[in-house]
């Protein structure tokens, strides 16, 4: 991830793969305070609490596939869905 440009008057991220939700937060921020690390810690803690949700609100959660470990919530491109947004500023992130 880039530093400051533009003289360092405003802080901004050239765009990486399909971090567009990284460089997003990153650039509100102004400064390089989270990683696509930091980004798929969230979505893989929000998969695990969707997964448990929809086992004890579901008995047929096995049976329409409710095993699978895929992620809903972030792509092998790097792409994140807006519940992990939307965790980052419940966090007072964003």
């Amino acid at each position: 991830m880039d530093g400051p440009i533009n003289g360092g008057m405003m802080y901004h991220e050239v765009q990486e793969l399909k971090l567009c939700a990284v460089h997003c937060v990153n650039t509100v921020l102004q400064g390089s305070f989270f990683s696509e690390f930091d980004f798929a810690a969230l979505a893989s803690d929000l998969d695990r609490t969707e997964r448990q949700m929809m086992i004890q609100s579901s008995d047929d959660f096995a049976r329409f596939g409710g095993a699978a470990d895929e992620s809903h919530n972030v792509s092998m491109g790097g792409d994140f869905s807006i519940q992990v947004c939307d965790l980052f500023d419940a966090l007072g992130f964003g």
